[in-house]
């Protein structure tokens, strides 16, 4: 047999040899790789929401450390990372913004939340529970967006908006946090009563007052003014228009303010005048009148001293109302009595209304409508005054409860009334009552 060389024998052992360390390199690179990958990864926790998971990443950034993770963030969502750093670990925690209503009372009130349980969403809201207070829900309860959390029985106030009431399950804090609470946005002219910095009592009612101010323009008339003129020609008492009066018009622009919706003050800023008002000019009668007292005949003149007498009926357009007596006076009764004068100003009245007792209307210098105050008939009642018919519209002092005594409303004012002068009269009862 014959031997190999020695040459041929190297060479197979140097092909053997570079083998071993092709195969020894390659080896060597895959576990360094290995080896690499792993070092570079390091653990960290994420909290979504009250659920909690923990990866391995080699992501330094905490969203990319969520993108690993297949987890995104909605626009309103928080995310906590003061527990955590890039490329050594920690925790993430991821707040999601849910939308709760809360029941109390009857009545619900939507918030919005961060709190991951149904007690901490109590507690973030601002309400005042304990864990005797009655929810339909479980304080470690995981919170749902759009879920209702009813509290049955707990302390309250009472937070009162013009004519609208609200009851919270709140007794801590200031009057401020409950206006806060109820998402009330205060302005500077805002005010509650009590005081904002006043601490919250069970069974408090607390009052908001929403002021606002704005400026509007409206349209109102100018009331014409009345000019009189002395006629001697006239009869004293006696008015005549010569000419008609017109009112006016104006744009006023106010600045009102209203108080939860309602006006209460209102201050005139400018005034624009679209038309003028014609002033209404008013003949008035200066010729004196001589009233003779009314009698029937000898005999009634006879019986002047006494303070009443009877007298056929005289002559009137006065409808009957089949009324024939009040007390102690008849229809058709004639009676000696006396007469004052008052008009319809503060000093006479007490109070300038324009207004009498019967609810008829009455102003300065309008045409004589004869009317007058007493006491003693019924309202509606019509009587013969010295030959002129007046009916009874209003009262007056003590001094009309007597029979006889009557006041006569005279529409010129108040000097009018000193001019024309008062004194004895005879009075004829034409009708009691309307």
């Amino acid at each position: 047999m014959k031997k190999p060389s020695n040459v041929a024998v190297k060479s197979r052992t140097k092909k053997l040899i570079a083998t071993a360390i092709a195969t020894l390199v390659v080896i060597a690179v895959f576990t360094s790789t290995v080896f690499a990958d792993s070092f570079g990864k390091y653990n960290v926790t994420i909290v979504d929401g009250g659920a909690k998971t923990t990866i391995a990443t080699t992501a330094k950034e905490p969203i990319e450390v969520l993108k690993t993770a297949g987890i995104t963030l909605a626009s309103d969502d928080k995310m906590d990372i003061t527990a955590f750093a890039g490329g050594e670990g920690g925790t993430i925690v991821i707040k999601r913004l849910n939308t709760v209503n809360v029941k109390f009372d009857g009545k619900v009130q939507t918030y919005d939340v961060y709190a991951p349980t149904v007690g901490e969403a109590i507690k973030e809201i601002g309400l005042t529970v304990t864990d005797e207070t009655a929810t339909n829900y479980k304080f470690s309860d995981l919170v749902k967006d759009g879920m209702v959390i009813e509290i049955k029985d707990a302390p309250s106030v009472t937070l009162t908006i013009g004519n609208e009431s609200v009851k919270y399950a709140k007794t801590s804090g200031t009057v401020r946090e409950l206006v806060e609470l109820a998402g009330e946005k205060l302005t500077k002219y805002d005010y509650t009563e009590p005081a904002l910095d006043t601490n919250l009592k069970a069974g408090m009612t607390v009052k908001l007052f929403k002021v606002v101010y704005l400026t509007e323009t409206r349209n109102e008339k100018i009331k014409f003014k009345t000019v009189e003129k002395e006629d001697s020609e006239l009869d004293e008492g006696k008015t005549e228009v010569i000419t008609e009066g017109k009112n006016g018009s104006k744009d006023v622009t106010y600045e009102v303010k209203y108080v939860n919706g309602k006006a209460t003050k209102k201050t005139a800023l400018k005034e624009v005048v679209k038309s003028k008002a014609t002033a209404e000019v008013v003949k008035v009668g200066t010729k004196p009148v001589v009233l003779m007292p009314n009698t029937s005949s000898s005999s009634t003149s006879a019986k002047s001293s006494k303070s009443s007498k009877t007298s056929k009926k005289s002559s009137s357009s006065v409808k009957p109302n089949g009324v024939k007596s009040y007390n102690g006076v008849s229809v058709g009764q004639v009676i000696e009595g006396s007469y004052t004068r008052y008009c319809m100003c503060a000093q006479c009245c007490g109070v300038e209304t324009g207004v009498t007792a019967s609810g008829k209307r009455v102003y300065y210098n309008m045409p004589d409508p004869h009317y007058v105050a007493l006491n003693w008939l019924p309202m509606g009642s019509v009587i013969k005054l010295n030959g002129i018919e007046y009916t009874v519209v209003d009262r007056g002092g003590g001094g009309l409860s007597s029979v006889g005594k009557v006041d006569v409303f005279t529409p010129e004012g108040h000097a009018a009334c000193f001019r024309l002068g008062c004194g004895a009269c005879t009075i004829e009862i034409v009708r009691i009552g309307w």
